[in-house]
């Protein structure tokens, strides 16, 4: 089950809290149309205005800019333009658009940073396009949104009633989906492109040279065993998933040198004196109270002085807060199961389950994903 707000302590502050006062004075003054029209005209004061504008313009415009991405994707617009200059009329016959359609895409995902028209009606690949390009799991996520979409078009009615959603029907792990037996070749698919990135970085950040075991617990079609192997040749990896999901990884890549074991981590064995457990994006796709069993029975089937490796995006990174706090807080909630959690919280269930201490590994990007690796103490001498 989810968190209970209701059992969280009282920590409201006291009137007299000068915080407080401030931020209610400050949210009275930004309301008031009379300092709003005096900010737009004073000097200093209207850069600060102007700024404010057109990051609450983004706020509204948001879907706008998500819709374009897709439009691009679709359209296959970034790999018309890679590595060439294409006028607007020949983007517009390659993608199947008039050429008033073709400017209207171009220059909307040029303000992105997607396109960049380098003279006039002449364009190429931008900053960003060329990032989406070198990142295949970008297009598959954009191309997934479409289910996401459908969920949040009335978001009120997904935040009182999340039961019948299509997210929850697309991930068949989830309780309660109407197809959970056959959707797991598609999110097999989208677990294993999405992890080609933050595989190196979670390697980069955390060395396994000193393992010579490795069981990836809910590792899907093995992507990330794959990649610890490339590095690795010599360490013993044991893949976990549902019954299900590990046919498909044998019929996708018959590795020898890969072990690939049915079983459902809430319920079936585990196995025992296991040197490292790893859990890549598994936490924050489950509630609390199965999350702590998992800890619980993952810390009692390492060896003594064995690790617990979670890598994850987490809630409160900072700088990246709405990727955690808004993206996958409502993602999650609308595939029925799950909520995204900070280091902190992680850290806490951690030790809760029995482990000895909790360490963070700071990643490259930690707006994609965060280490961090428990340990379970040592036998006492």
């Amino acid at each position: 089950m989810l968190a209970d707000p209701d059992t969280w302590p009282d920590q409201q502050p006291a009137p007299s809290d000068w915080r407080c006062r401030w931020r209610l004075f400050r949210n009275r003054l930004l309301a008031d149309s009379k300092f709003q029209r005096w900010a737009a005209r004073t000097p200093v004061i209207r850069r600060i205005a102007s700024r404010k504008a057109v990051e609450l313009h983004h706020l509204t415009a948001g879907f706008v800019y998500t819709q374009t991405l897709t439009a691009v994707v679709q359209s296959n617009l970034l790999a018309v333009l890679q590595g060439r200059i294409e006028s607007t009329k020949s983007v517009a016959a390659m993608c199947g658009l008039t050429t008033p359609a073709a400017h209207t895409l171009l220059t909307a995902s040029q303000a992105l940073h997607l396109t960049e028209e380098v003279s006039r009606g002449y364009w190429m690949v931008g900053e960003l396009g060329a990032s989406v390009l070198g990142n295949p799991a970008v297009a598959d996520m954009v191309k997934h949104h479409a289910v996401l979409y459908r969920d949040l078009a009335d978001p009120l009615a997904l935040l009182r009633h999340r039961d019948n959603t299509g997210l929850r029907d697309y991930w068949s792990y989830v309780p309660g989906g109407s197809t959970p037996d056959e959707g797991h070749r598609e999110y097999s698919q989208l677990m294993s492109s999405s992890l080609a990135l933050i595989s190196d970085h979670i390697l980069e950040t955390y060395p396994l040279g000193d393992y010579r075991t490795l069981v990836d617990v809910a590792g899907g079609t093995g992507h990330f065993v794959r990649m610890v192997k490339k590095r690795y040749p010599d360490i013993d990896a044991i893949v976990l998933d549902l019954p299900e999901v590990v046919s498909e990884a044998k019929r996708q890549s018959p590795q020898a040198d890969i072990r690939f074991v049915a079983a459902d981590m809430f319920r079936s064995s585990l196995p025992q004196d296991t040197e490292l457990f790893s859990l890549v994006r598994v936490l924050h796709d489950h509630d609390d109270e199965p999350i702590l069993n998992l800890l619980t029975r993952l810390h009692a089937a390492l060896k003594p002085g064995g690790h617990l490796l979670i890598a994850e995006p987490m809630a409160g990174t900072p700088g990246a807060e709405p990727i955690g706090d808004t993206y996958f807080s409502f993602y999650l909630w609308a595939m029925g199961s799950g909520r995204p959690r900070t280091a902190k919280e992680l850290k806490g269930m951690c030790l809760a389950a029995g482990f000895s201490g909790v360490r963070e590994f700071k990643t490259p990007i930690p707006a994609l994903t965060r280490v961090l690796v428990a340990e379970k103490a040592p036998k006492a001498a």
